[in-house]
C-alpha cells in the first residue's frame, strides 16, 4: 500500500467521539455493575461451556515430534487429514487432504481469498442484515461491500433473491453465512441452487461462511449437505474453525474447505497456497492441538445445542410477552426480535435499565428500527 493510502487508512480509522446511545450504555453498566445478564456473550468459555484442553497440552509437551516438520502453507497434513476426519464424522461431503487450507482464523481465510479472486475496488457481494466484521475485511483489503437482502417471512427468514440483481458488473465474490449471523438463516436448496446460478452466470466464487454449520437448530438440512446434491461449476469455500466448532477461538485455527472446477483447481490453488505461504500465521501448536480437539468436537458441540434449545425457548416466551414477533433461528447461536414501532436503542437501554438484560440493538447489524439480538448462550433468569 503507497504511504498515502497508509494515511488515509488512519484517517478513517482515527477514534471517533462515542455515540449518545454508547454513553448511556457504559453509564448504566458501570451503574448496574456485575448485576446483569449479558445476552451479548460469544464466548461459550464466558456462558460456562469450556472445551478442556489441559490433557492435550500436556501430551503435546510430551511428545514434541509436532514441532519439527517443515512448513506447509496448506496447513500440516496432520491437521488437514485430522479436519477431513471431522467433516466426514459431522455428515458433511467427504473431501481430500488437498482440498483444506489451513489459517489462523475465519478472518485470514477471508482475507486469503479476497487477495485471489479480486482487485483494489472490486466488490463482494454481503448479506444484510449481517455481521459488521465483514466491511471491515473488505475495507482493509480495500474493497467495496455490496448489499443484497435477507427479508423476514412468517416463519423463516429468506434471500430476497431479486436483490441480486442489483450487482455491479466489477463483483467478484458472493459470500453466503449459513448459518447467518444474527437471523439464524439457513438456505433452502431453492434458494442456494438460485445462488448457484447467479454465481456462475456472473463468473463469481462463492465464499460459505460455515463457522456455526454444526449448530443445526431445526430439523431441516443443513447448507453442508446441499453442496453435495447440486452439479457445479462454481468455486466454492467453505469456511470453519476452532472458534465455534470447538469453543476455542483463543487457539486459532481455521480452515477454508475448497470445492472447485477440475479444470480450475489447479489455477486457484496456486494461487491460494501463494497467498498463506506468504503468511504462515498458523502456529504448528495450534494445528497440533486442532489435530487432538477435533475428534472430541462433536461431544462439546451436544453441550452448546442444548443449552442453545432451551435458551430459544426461554427467551422467545419472555420476549414474545413484551410484544415481540419472533422468526426462530433455523441455527447458530444468536435470535432477532422484532419490536413494532419501537426505536432499538431506547428499547436496548430501557432492557438494560429496568431488566438488566444487555442485548444489541438491531442498528449494528444494518437492521431496520425495531430489532434487538442476542446470544443464545447465557440464560440466568428464574
Amino acid at each position: 500500500m503507497t504511504r498515502s493510502g497508509l494515511e488515509l487508512l488512519y484517517l478513517r480509522k482515527m477514534p471517533l467521539a462515542p455515540s449518545p446511545f454508547s454513553l448511556k450504555k457504559q453509564s448504566l453498566l458501570k451503574e448496574l455493575g456485575k448485576n446483569i445478564i449479558d445476552l451479548t456473550i460469544s464466548s461459550p468459555m464466558q456462558a460456562g461451556i469450556a472445551f478442556d484442553i489441559a490433557d492435550d497440552l500436556r501430551y503435546l509437551a510430551e511428545n514434541p515430534n509436532w514441532q519439527f516438520n517443515p512448513p506447509d502453507a496448506c496447513g500440516q497434513l496432520y491437521a488437514r487429514e485430522a479436519i477431513a476426519k471431522y467433516n466426514e464424522a459431522s455428515g458433511q461431503r467427504p473431501i481430500g487432504c488437498e482440498d483444506i487450507f489451513v489459517t489462523s482464523s475465519s478472518s485470514e481465510s477471508y482475507s486469503a481469498l479476497f487477495q485471489v479472486f479480486c482487485k483494489k475496488g472490486d466488490s463482494v457481494l454481503a448479506p444484510v442484515p449481517g455481521y459488521p466484521l465483514i466491511d471491515t475485511l473488505a475495507e482493509l483489503a480495500e474493497l467495496k461491500t455490496h448489499p443484497y437482502f435477507l427479508k423476514p417471512n412468517i416463519d423463516r427468514w429468506e434471500i430476497d433473491l431479486d436483490s441480486l440483481d442489483s450487482a455491479p458488473p466489477n463483483a467478484k465474490i458472493l459470500l453466503l453465512i449459513a448459518p447467518h449471523n444474527p437471523t439464524g438463516h439457513i438456505p433452502s436448496k431453492k434458494e442456494f441452487e438460485r445462488i448457484l446460478q447467479f454465481c456462475e452466470k456472473n463468473k463469481l466464487a462463492l465464499i460459505i461462511d460455515g463457522v456455526f454449520q454444526a449448530y443445526n437448530l431445526k430439523d431441516n438440512s443443513p447448507l453442508s449437505t446441499l453442496h453435495s446434491q447440486l452439479p457445479n461449476q462454481v468455486p466454492i469455500f467453505i469456511l470453519d474453525g476452532l472458534s465455534k466448532a470447538a469453543g476455542l477461538p483463543h487457539i486459532k485455527v481455521g480452515w477454508i474447505h475448497a470445492i472447485v472446477p477440475e479444470k480450475a483447481k489447479q489455477h486457484i490453488y496456486n494461487a491460494l497456497e501463494y497467498v498463506l505461504d506468504s503468511q504462515l500465521n498458523c502456529s504448528y501448536l495450534s494445528q497440533a492441538l486442532c489435530a487432538r480437539v477435533l475428534p472430541r468436537a462433536g461431544e462439546f458441540q451436544k453441550r452448546v445445542i442444548e443449552r442453545l434449545k432451551t435458551n430459544l425457548a426461554l427467551l422467545s416466551d419472555y420476549f414474545s410477552k413484551m410484544g415481540a414477533e419472533i422468526i426462530p433461528s433455523a441455527g447458530g447461536w444468536y435470535q432477532s426480535f422484532y419490536f413494532p414501532g419501537a426505536d432499538d436503542e431506547e428499547l436496548c437501554l430501557r432492557l438494560l435499565k429496568e431488566k438488566h438484560f444487555l442485548t444489541h440493538p438491531g442498528f449494528l447489524f444494518d437492521f431496520e428500527d425495531g430489532w434487538l439480538v442476542t446470544s443464545l448462550l447465557l440464560w440466568k433468569r428464574s
